[in-house]
């Protein structure tokens, strides 16, 4: 009988099976504590089991030990001497990971992930150096990741086309509101301030991913307080699939000088995609009229943009921030809306945090639609965020060139001060009433104001011309420049790998 056992024990286990697809993790919402128990259940344990808290309680070797929200422990103190109860880690914090399943939309997780997931999750994160451990009872399984590292664990595993869930217990902290984002270095962001038109992107490197010309590409306006919407509209041409490409933002960018380089935070106040675990960050090099923005410290991608309109002034400058709507909707909702010279860029949407999308950690809006579900999250596209570039034909007369996911309104006009069926605006002490055509009232912070675009009649404060003439067919990036004032084809950028020797004069993608 002993050696039957013995052989039975020396049967090949089956292997986990590999998770067949990407999953959805929900972060449970209290920072957790890891307890040794050395005499017995403790009160706290038992109140916070029945009070439905999340509570865990394991056996191990010697003791057993339990996992609780650190808000239902008493102080320190009192907690070991009267429970002989220890913190096995000294106050530190975990962030616990229900592992489910993909189809997991506003209701939460749809149902468990597959038997041994967790575990394959847990060998990607402790290859990269992150203590993690595993909890599984009753079918269900649990990642439990130390609070400090948690960004750089989501990140990681959104990488791999994971979703997690709600987005603020797992993405770094950032200063989103205007008064607390950290100065920038006043003529950096004097330098970055103006309306930009992407002409090409790589990622990788070397690969072009996107390439446009005459400023047909996405268009960034920045102010120079920072203030930025970077407005991504599908055109025409994408009809039928543009709610899965609508890519704009907005928010504030911090940008300062280290050893020798200028480095640009983005933090996104407002997004079409879903956020990244942590800020996205660049480095900048400035050309004469132009911006190679390359991914900080590594660098993924590259993109090169032109500035649009005047190179020296930036003419008439407006920032604004929504503060209220009447009626206000169901769902909150932030806003930033830039004026530089006659151009203008709006964005409207669920705040950082919010919604299926703002509340979503991912890596695109195509994977969140796979694993949340496609009809929701257009819903939420469709129906709680705005998107509009335009031009300011004269002042108090708005023309919308593209409106994101209504191609139908794309070269209509979008405000008109001598029409009242277009809508109507009132100017007060450090704010802005807009009433929209349809009658929805919203009330916009002035941020920065050189200039009144909404008034008839009104003439642009140190506008610096009034013509925008699309400096895309003369920018160059830094790495790919021959001799200055060489006229040559339409800007190209070149990845380390297809230069020749470093220094190398003239070299220009074909």
């Amino acid at each position: 009988a002993w050696l039957k056992q013995v052989e039975l024990s020396l049967d090949a286990l089956p292997e986990v099976q590999q998770p067949a697809d990407a999953v959805c993790l929900e972060a449970v919402p209290e920072t957790i504590a890891h307890l040794r128990l050395s005499r017995g259940v403790p009160e706290c344990v038992r109140s916070a089991a029945k009070s439905g808290h999340f509570c865990t309680v394991v056996q191990e070797p010697g003791a057993a030990t339990a996992w609780v929200p650190q808000s239902v422990l008493p102080q320190h103190r009192k907690l070991s001497e009267a429970d002989g109860v220890e913190d096995m880690d000294k106050g530190r914090g975990w962030c616990a990971l229900r592992v489910g399943c993909l189809g997991s939309g506003k209701a939460g997780l749809k149902g468990p992930a597959q038997p041994g997931t967790a575990n394959v999750l847990c060998t990607l994160l402790t290859e990269a150096a992150l203590h993690v451990r595993i909890v599984s009872a009753f079918g269900s399984e649990l990642l439990l990741i130390p609070e400090d590292v948690i960004a750089e664990a989501a990140t990681i595993l959104a990488d791999r086309g994971h979703a997690l869930f709600p987005s603020p217990r797992v993405c770094e902290p950032v200063p989103w509101e205007a008064d607390q984002v950290p100065p920038s270095d006043p003529l950096l962001a004097r330098q970055l301030a103006g309306a930009w038109s992407l002409v090409q992107r790589e990622e990788p490197l070397g690969t072009v991913a996107e390439e446009y010309t005459e400023g047909t590409g996405p268009i960034r306006l920045q102010s120079p307080g920072g203030v930025f919407v970077e407005l991504r509209i599908p055109g025409p041409e994408s009809s039928g699939h543009e709610q899965q490409q609508e890519a704009s933002f907005a928010g504030r960018c911090c940008v300062v000088a280290s050893e020798g380089q200028a480095l640009c935070t983005h933090l996104r106040g407002i997004d079409y995609q879903p956020p990244r675990a942590k800020a996205s960050r660049t480095q900048v090099i400035f050309g004469a009229s132009s911006l190679e923005v390359v991914s900080h410290p590594v660098g993924e991608q590259r993109e090169l943009w032109a500035r649009v309109g005047d190179d020296e002034t930036l003419g008439g400058v407006v920032a604004l921030e929504l503060e209220a709507e009447v009626p206000a909707p169901k769902t909150p909702r932030c806003g930033l809306w830039v004026f530089i010279g006659d151009r203008f860029a709006r964005l409207i949407g669920p705040p950082h945090g919010s919604g299926l999308i703002s509340g979503t950690c991912c890596k695109s809006f195509a994977q969140l639609q796979k694993l949340r579900g496609y009809a929701e999250t257009r819903y939420e596209v469709m129906e709680h965020y705005e998107a509009v570039s335009g031009v300011v034909e004269k002042p108090g007369l708005l023309k919308a060139k593209r409106v994101a996911s209504h191609t139908e309104r794309f070269n209509k006009v979008f405000y008109n001060a001598s029409d009242r069926a277009s809508g109507g605006m009132e100017r007060g002490k450090g704010s802005l009433v807009y009433t929209t055509a349809s009658g929805r009232k919203e009330t916009w912070r002035i941020l920065e104001w050189t200039y009144d675009p909404f008034s008839a009649g009104q003439g642009k404060a140190d506008a610096g011309g009034d013509e925008a003439s699309s400096s895309a067919t003369r920018a160059r990036s830094q790495s790919s420049v021959g001799a200055s004032g060489d006229e040559g084809p339409p800007p190209c950028l070149v990845s380390p790998s297809a230069e020749g020797a470093e220094g190398a004069e003239g070299a220009e993608g074909a």
